[in-house]
């Protein structure tokens, strides 16, 4: 089975083109990396996923802090505010 002239052009385009996505990606996939050790010190994928773990856990726990902070303010300032909005 023989390929004509304009069909392997084709192929080789297509060729090209999977090498230069491939090429894109690894660079991505460098660049990403990069930032994630010098950003977070994870080297692996599996570090940045433990890593986002315990950035989930620190933000629901500060956001359950800031929550606790702002129902003592509420409760001791609420009725002072109100007064002075009226």
């Amino acid at each position: 089975m023989a390929i004509d002239e304009r069909k392997f052009r084709e192929l080789k385009k297509q060729a090209t083109d999977a090498r230069a996505a491939r090429d894109k990606a690894a660079g991505q996939l460098e660049a990403a990396t990069e930032r994630l050790e010098s950003e977070f010190g994870c080297k692996t994928i599996a570090e940045a996923e433990k890593k986002l773990a315990q950035l989930e856990r620190e933000a629901a726990k500060a956001e359950g802090a800031f929550d606790k902070a702002v129902a003592v303010f509420e409760g001791e300032w609420d009725d002072r505010l109100d007064d002075k909005n009226e």
